[in-house]
């Protein structure tokens, strides 16, 4: 998988700024020699007019990720030609740029592609596009129900709505506790409208949960995923859940380059303001997944309960730290811990072992 570039092995640098009408393409080779065109949003097409006025020579392909995916990237590589897809914040943009349009665009990628100052995402395989697609539907879905709930409560609190009593003191969500709220006296007609609908939203989010939740499980049994599902199950708090989103966000655990990348994935490693002899760490970055964030902060709650390192080291932390924040900060630590569990269990290939 290409993700590194190596300006010396092209002979020209094909800068593309994606849409979904069409392509801003600007072509770039060793000496500086550049053109800027219009293509229909066909890869075929593209790639026919390289291959017409341009057949003999290397060809690097660049475009950011976005919205389009990766079809003019797979379409390209099967077709044997060097494509790379960089993330946009990659790409240098000048403090007193004030125009900006699709040319310009192309033109600054085939220019930092000559460079050598773009760096490549890793583009995942089918089956791990297909894990990615799953586990962020099933996701989707509990949060539509999470705000089914948080709508409903809201509802039941403003408008003074109150169970009996042996059925409040029960776990709410149950099946018995959903009927009844459906079936309560409610006087305003359209209160109970209300409630009505936010009920069927949650019932419908509840559905669909559950069999996103079988086609994940079946997918799941899948060779290539179920080894690297196993070890990661080994870890304190990583469930069925967090163990499957955690995998559809880094892919193919073979191109980690290092430890830094998963905590990185998910924005849970500080900012650093540093210079000379003068260390200076701030907050975590929040630059990666935010879901991936809140799933990995879940789970450290759930591991520093059941590993008694984690525990002591969260207590470290959190003593460090004022009363306020202590907590949180202690807990984030925990779930950049864990990332760095999950990279050595996954280059291992073994089960960690709780001490």
């Amino acid at each position: 998988m290409l993700t590194t570039i190596r300006p010396k092995e092209y002979d020209m640098f094909v800068g593309i700024d994606v849409s979904k009408k069409s392509y801003s393409i600007t072509h770039m080779d060793q000496n500086q020699n550049k053109r800027s065109i219009k293509s229909p949003a066909d890869p075929e097409a593209v790639y026919n007019y390289f291959q017409k006025r341009f057949p003999d020579k290397r060809l690097l392909f660049i475009y950011e990720a976005g919205c389009t995916g990766y079809g003019l990237h797979d379409y390209l590589t099967s077709r044997s030609q060097n494509c790379i897809i960089v993330h946009p914040a990659s790409v240098k943009q000048a403090p007193k740029d004030r125009v900006k349009n699709d040319r310009i665009d192309s033109n600054k990628l085939s220019e930092q592609a000559l460079g050598g100052q773009l760096k490549g995402i890793r583009v995942p395989d089918e089956i791990y596009r297909k894990l990615r697609h799953l586990a962020t539907t099933r996701q989707s879905y509990a949060q539509d129900g999470r705000r089914a709930k948080q709508r409903i409560k809201s509802l039941l609190l403003f408008e003074s709505i109150r169970l009996p009593q042996e059925i409040e003191s029960g776990k709410h969500w149950t099946k018995r506790y959903r009927q009844s709220l459906k079936t309560i006296s409610i006087a305003n007609e359209v209160v109970r409208f209300r409630l009505n609908i936010l009920l069927e939203d949650l019932e419908h989010a509840h559905k669909r949960l559950l069999l996103v939740h079988r086609q994940l499980r079946t997918l799941c049994q899948e060779e290539s995923l179920r080894k690297n599902l196993q070890v990661l199950r080994s870890i304190p708090g990583f469930g069925f859940v967090v163990t499957t989103y955690f995998l559809s966000r880094i892919g193919d655990p073979a191109y980690l380059r290092n430890v830094r990348e998963l905590g990185s994935f998910a924005g849970v490693v500080p900012s650093e303001h540093s210079s000379g002899d003068k260390i200076q760490k701030g907050t975590i970055t929040h630059m990666g997944d935010k879901e991936l964030r809140r799933l990995l902060v879940e789970a450290a709650w759930i591991a520093i309960r059941k590993d008694k390192e984690l525990e002591q080291f969260y207590n470290r932390i959190k003593a460090k730290n004022s009363k306020n924040v202590g907590a949180q900060i202690a807990i984030v630590a925990v779930a950049r811990k864990l990332t760095a569990r999950a990279h050595k269990v996954l280059k291992e290939q073994k089960a960690y072992i709780v001490r």
